[in-house]
């Protein structure tokens, strides 16, 4: 598997984050449990995108297998603003198992992306 990363797209900037580093960074922050309701990204459109692998029969196969692999003793790890930099097998695995709550670390503050892309110098 290629190497983990959360990606942001806001005000025409696209900052990356390594996923290794931000569970590095996240040792430290406390575990509190929160509703599921309160993080967003359940409802919204993760995995799939136009440019990237459509909701193919094969492609949901995958991420079911990764949802049932889900493992819960690992705490969610969320940005300050409740979106979620790595978990959300294992918030689907909650859900799927009736659960309304899941176990959490959340940045008060984001750390620094590790690389910031300027999307208007690019397109132009």
């Amino acid at each position: 598997m290629s190497k983990q990363r959360y990606i942001e797209i806001n005000d025409n900037v696209k900052s990356i984050w390594s996923i290794e580093r931000i569970w590095e960074l996240a040792e430290s922050l406390p575990v509190e449990e929160i509703a599921i309701d309160d993080i967003k990204g359940p409802n919204e459109v993760t995995w799939f995108s136009d440019d990237g692998p459509q909701p193919t029969c094969r492609e949901i196969a995958k991420h079911c297998q990764r949802i049932n692999n889900a493992d819960l003793s690992y705490p969610v790890i969320l940005t300050n603003d409740y979106r979620v930099f790595d978990g959300m097998h294992r918030i689907a695995k909650q859900i799927m198992l009736g659960e309304d709550t899941i176990k959490v670390r959340r940045f008060r503050e984001n750390p620094e992306a590790d690389e910031v892309i300027d999307l208007a110098v690019e397109q132009a």
